[in-house]
């Protein structure tokens, strides 16, 4: 008999809705017993590891094969798995617990990984901290066969099901039969992990960050998964199992849509076509911003590549040189480090009482010359391959920015004495994201190529209110006057400098908003790559004279909930009541 209905709200990272039964994964991690061997015993043990580490390649190689070559995501976090399983550096780190302290090569690897994963997961950056579980699952695919048990089957479902588990790899996703598999739910995760990343590639309806949601569970209860509002629901009445039917239904014929118009332009009704480039977080996501149209990356954030005290700079070069030729004639805007007091650069540093304020972001790197220039140069090594252009964060006074460029004109002379190859011209632009520089607007415009508006910390830092606090939460308000008229601010002194204006934060995902930004004057959005479809149709749905019309009015209103109800009336007409 079916218990009540419960509901838990998580975060939606692959949209769609999946209505099932349960199949329950339970929490079947491999572990290393300490297990001491004899002095030796050590060239054996080593070998032992070798022998591991070449057929957990050949099985990562197997299951590379196995997808389609137009899938891409799968083959590439899968080849960063193999690549991580045969590095040097961790049979190295293995080798010497094992010849030091006489330890079995399983118990010295849960030894090393168990070091990078705390590592990894304590970061402040989140893009950094999510990749912890890519060194779980590494662990865990070692450990089966140095332990010579088979990890959990995923791969034989009896019938279509609804996964349901504490975690899942990301192998483990990209191995799902999506015939059988319809959506997951997991109590761990965030929007920038790989699972939830192959989840979107993959086309599989997913939910994470549930917390303690799977312990509840036994297995075979009728269970939805609403990845786009990231609720799940287990056991539902008739009628909540009747509206998510039909709401299926309408999502499906809604996206056929969308996908009948990916080639379209993003062009009003009356003939103003705008630029719509996408913000990625990894260069994973870099194959859907080709599959959905998008004109470009407006924003490609660098976090994920700072794993130590020091910048590889070589290693920043390959990552932007692969994102230039993946995008083939399609611009891209790198945004140099947006890291607070992040111990990945900030070792022996006083943890800082109210990050937020304090240095982060250009003021880090300005505190870090060497690790600021080292990543500027990697930008300019590649400025030669396309259109490739620079963006600094955080900039709130003109002395920082002026301070930045000094460094940049620094780094451009050393190429020049190297003899490197690059483009000097290269555009440089500022994330438009602190009050003062809406309200210097004209005297920052004079000084770069263009402005990104940053919605997210502009709002917070307009209206004084932290954006992750949820006390506060209520007061963080996209739509209150005081935040549009600093937006407008940005967009018409880019005008009257005749510097291109665009805005990269998550405002302008939605819809309702973009139209708003469209009738404050602003032609560029970059945007997360899933909302591009229905930014496009929004887009192509209106006028810009009724975009006009609706920032005009939006400007008079006194507070965000007359706004807020104003714009969802107009988004109405535009969009399906989904």
């Amino acid at each position: 008999m079916a218990g009540p209905m419960r509901v838990k709200q998580g975060t939606a990272v692959s949209p769609g809705i999946a209505i099932g039964e349960v199949v329950l994964l339970g929490r079947d991690e491999l572990r290393a017993p300490r297990r001491s061997i004899a002095r030796g015993e050590v060239d054996a043990e080593l070998r032992r590891f070798d022998r591991a580490v070449a057929q957990a390649t050949r099985e990562v190689d197997e299951e590379i094969q196995r997808f389609d070559s137009r899938v891409q995501i799968p083959h590439q976090v899968l080849e960063s798995h193999r690549d991580m399983i045969r590095d040097p550096a961790l049979r190295a780190a293995v080798e010497r617990i094992v010849r030091s302290e006489h330890l079995s090569s399983e118990s010295a690897l849960s030894q090393v990984m168990e070091g990078f994963y705390r590592r990894f997961e304590e970061m402040e950056s989140k893009y950094i901290s999510e990749r912890a579980q890519d060194i779980r699952e590494i662990e865990q695919r070692l450990l089966s066969v140095l332990l010579g048990k088979r990890p959990r089957d995923v791969h034989h479902l009896a019938h279509q099901a609804v996964v349901v588990a504490h975690s899942l790899t990301p192998g483990e996703t990209a191995a799902f039969n999506r015939e059988k598999v319809l959506g997951f739910a997991i109590d761990v995760g965030g929007r920038t992990s790989h699972t939830a990343i192959l989840a979107r590639a993959l086309q599989i309806p997913a939910v994470v960050g549930l917390d303690n949601f799977s312990d509840g569970l036994t297995g075979g209860e009728t269970v939805v998964v609403d990845g786009y509002t990231g609720l799940v629901i287990v056991n539902p009445d008739r009628k909540t199992l009747d509206q998510y039917r039909s709401k299926t239904v309408t999502y499906q014929s809604y996206h056929q849509v969308l996908v009948k118009e990916i080639r379209l332009p993003a062009e009003t009704v009356d003939g103003y076509e705008l630029v719509i480039a996408a913000n990625i977080e990894l260069p994973e996501e870099i194959h859907t911003v080709v599959e959905w149209g998008a004109a470009g990356i407006g924003l490609y954030r660098t976090e994920f590549l700072f794993e130590g005290k020091t910048l590889d700079e070589e290693k920043h070069y390959r990552a932007y040189r692969n994102a230039q030729r993946l995008l083939r004639d399609r611009f891209l805007v790198i945004r140099t480090m947006d890291l607070g007091a992040d111990k990945s650069l900030q070792e022996g540093r006083e943890e800082e009482p109210n990050p937020f304020l304090g240095c982060r972001s250009i003021r880090l790197s300005l505190e870090q010359p060497e690790v600021f220039k080292a990543q500027v140069r990697a930008v300019y090594r590649i400025s030669r391959l396309g259109d490739v252009r620079m963006m600094l964060p955080m900039i709130s006074n003109l002395d920082e920015l002026r301070t930045a460029k000094s460094m940049i004109r620094q780094v451009k002379e050393d190429l020049v004495r190297r003899g490197e190859d690059f483009e000097p011209n290269m555009k440089i632009g500022i994330m438009a994201e602190v009050p003062s520089v809406a309200l210097m607007a004209d005297q920052f415009a004079a000084e770069v190529d263009f402005f990104s508006i940053g919605t997210n910390d502009l709002v917070q830092y307009a209206l004084a209110v932290d954006r992750v606090n949820e006390r506060v939460g209520h007061l963080y308000q996209p739509a209150n006057p005081a935040v549009l008229r600093l937006i407008k601010m940005v967009i018409e002194a880019g005008h009257r400098n005749r510097i291109d204006v665009s805005c990269c934060g998550e405002m302008v995902s939605e819809p309702l908003y973009a139209v708003l930004f469209m009738g404050l004057g602003l032609r560029s959005f970059s945007v997360s790559p899933l909302a591009i479809p229905t930014l496009k149709r929004a887009i192509r749905q209106t006028t810009m004279r009724e975009a006009a019309g609706i920032a005009a009015t939006c400007l008079k209103f006194d507070t965000a909930q007359e706004s807020l109800e104003f714009l969802g009336k107009r988004l109405e007409k535009l969009l399906p009541k989904l």
